[in-house]
């Protein structure tokens, strides 16, 4: 590809977004002769770098002072589209990467303002569809106009790529998957993980099976199922809790019998570059997603791809059709409801051996899809 400035615009916590990290890190060294610049609105703070033709951008908002409520956080929106626009208008790129909806407004008035610019729309999650809170139905409609206007639209699995073709008549949609990507780095382990690996190594040498659970548990996220495995645990497990703080490992613990407290172990946020760390040394994975918006049924969790690259059996909920059908395709875990035998699953659990296929699994080794959606934009 010839010299080209690439955009990427994004509101993320980078540091744990697997997504955006192997995408810009695969692009950027692939197109090393391109100037690549991410407009970064941060969710915290963060210590991550890429390739020397790769610069962040961070955007601050004079909005984010402002108390959270629907109607700030339209400010916010506003604000953020506002100022990624102006940024991106001074950078003059020939490509614009849009991450995720909160990007929405800066990537539509670049394409209004910048019609020959190329537009790529990455949608991580269908969140208005269906909507029914007037907020959720501006972002619909703000989206719907993202859709009409970009060159690509690319979406995370064949089933959102199938409901998004309908909702919003678009079908020119390409799939990239959340694949695991084994970046490189030398960055140091915190002393926390080190703390954190140390003391599941210990709990190895004790006999204890460890069970990792990795981000948000809620409603949508079937707390529920989740409070009946973990009062249901066999006595030699340990149930492992990344991705969530302190405060809402508390909140959690609460929910489940006390007999059960000693059972959970909190392991706070972990860096994606280290997220393999942990994947090696834990036992067993559990993800629950309960069918309960299109967004979680039509699910496409890089925990999945995650657990079944280092080979860790999953236990998932049998009603998220995604995942049940990955489970059967793969042969790598098992599935529970509510009215199960929960001590026959786990002893199903531990009966499991994943034999693991990584190609099926690899976006650092299988073609890679997001440089073959360049390619298919930009002329060489």
């Amino acid at each position: 590809m010839k010299k080209q400035k690439i955009a990427i615009v994004i509101k993320t916590s980078i540091q744990f977004d697997g997504r955006v990290i192997s995408q810009i890190d695969i692009l950027s060294k692939h197109f090393n002769k391109s100037e690549f610049k991410v407009f970064l609105l941060s969710d915290a703070s963060y210590n991550i770098k890429f390739g020397n033709n790769c610069m962040i951008d961070e955007i601050s908002l004079w909005s984010r002072k402002l108390p959270k409520s629907n109607i700030f956080q339209a400010f916010k929106m506003l604000e953020f589209g506002i100022r990624a626009f102006f940024k991106i208008s001074r950078f003059k790129p020939q490509i614009l990467h849009v991450h995720d909806d909160s990007a929405i407004l800066g990537g539509i008035l670049t394409k209004i303002f910048y019609p020959q610019n190329i537009l790529i729309y990455d949608d991580h999650e269908l969140k208005y569809i269906r909507p029914n809170k007037l907020s959720d139905k501006l972002m619909f409609f703000l989206e719907n106009i993202l859709y009409k206007k970009s060159d690509m639209v690319i979406v995370a699995n064949n089933e959102r790529k199938r409901l998004a073709s309908v909702i919003y008549n678009r079908k020119n949609i390409e799939v990239h998957e959340n694949y695991f990507y084994n970046r490189v780095t030398n960055k140091n382990k915190t002393d926390s993980l080190i703390k954190l690996t140390n003391k599941i190594n210990l709990l190895h040498l004790g006999g204890h099976k460890i069970l990792l659970h990795q981000g948000q548990i809620n409603e949508v996220r079937g707390l529920n199922d989740f409070i009946l495995l973990v009062n249901n645990l066999p006595e030699n497990f340990k149930l492992l809790l990344i991705g969530i703080n302190y405060f809402q490992y508390k909140q959690i613990i609460n929910c489940v019998s006390p007999f059960k407290h000693e059972a959970v172990i909190f392991g706070d946020y972990i860096d994606y570059e280290h997220i393999s760390e942990i994947y090696k040394i834990i036992d067993y994975s559990l993800i629950i997603y309960k069918n309960y918006n299109l967004n979680n049924k039509y699910c496409a969790p890089n925990r999945v791809y995650l657990s079944y690259y280092f080979g860790k059996p999953i236990i998932v909920n049998y009603e998220n059709h995604v995942l049940f059908n990955f489970i059967k395709k793969t042969k790598s875990g098992v599935t529970f409801h509510t009215n199960s035998d929960l001590i026959k699953v786990f002893n199903e659990l531990t009966e499991q051996s994943t034999l693991v296929n990584h190609s099926f699994v690899r976006n650092d080794n299988n073609p890679k899809k997001i440089i073959d959606i360049y390619h298919k934009l930009i002329i060489q």
